[in-house]
């Protein structure tokens, strides 16, 4: 039996994202559960948008789990043409702000909230990227939605590997992830 802590037995064996990532999904906490619906819709949407970052919202009432997913536009390829970013879409994710407004008053006009931000990463792990963090953090260092999470999901031409969940722990002031799975 190894005396190591688990998580240098798990960095010494991690693929290459694993030293670049922000944070990492922890395989010893409990996996954060969605219904089969919500994670099949996110899911296929990964899928299509392949070889290209998906993006999209999860809404649900306040406090509670998410009961809608809303697909958005990646606009990152016009950020770049702009001279806005150095990432392209396969590189990185920006949701159309019209349609993350549009979204967001529907949902609120519904009495429901942004509960998740959800985007795909492109043959490569369901991890927190360091331009995920920047994006996910306002000037204060926290989060510019708080109580929103970060669903991750790997995807290569093969389909899903896996997703991750984030969410922002107050004492650690960190993003901590763990595994998605569906409800059973």
């Amino acid at each position: 039996m190894s005396t190591e802590p688990s998580n240098q037995r798990a960095s010494a064996k991690a693929p290459g994202w694993y030293a670049r990532a922000a944070a990492q999904p922890d395989p010893e906490h409990r996996p954060a559960a969605f219904q089969r619906l919500l994670l099949a819709e996110v899911f296929a949407h990964a899928r299509e948008c392949y070889p290209e970052e998906c993006c999209g919202l999860m809404l649900g009432p306040p406090g509670a789990e998410p009961r809608q997913v809303v697909r958005c536009t990646n606009v990152q390829n016009v950020r770049l043409a702009k001279g806005e970013s150095k990432l392209n879409s396969s590189q990185g994710f920006w949701i159309d702000e019209q349609e993350l407004e549009r979204a967001l008053r529907s949902a609120e006009a519904r009495g429901e909230e942004l509960r998740v931000v959800y985007h795909s990463h492109v043959d490569t792990g369901a991890y927190l990227s360091h331009t995920d963090l920047e994006a996910a953090l306002g000037p204060e260092g926290t989060p510019l939605w708080s109580g929103v999470g970060q669903l991750v999901v790997s995807v290569s031409e093969n389909g899903v590997a896996e997703a991750a969940l984030f969410e922002w722990d107050e004492e650690r002031e960190a993003y901590v992830g763990r595994l998605a799975r569906e409800l059973e």
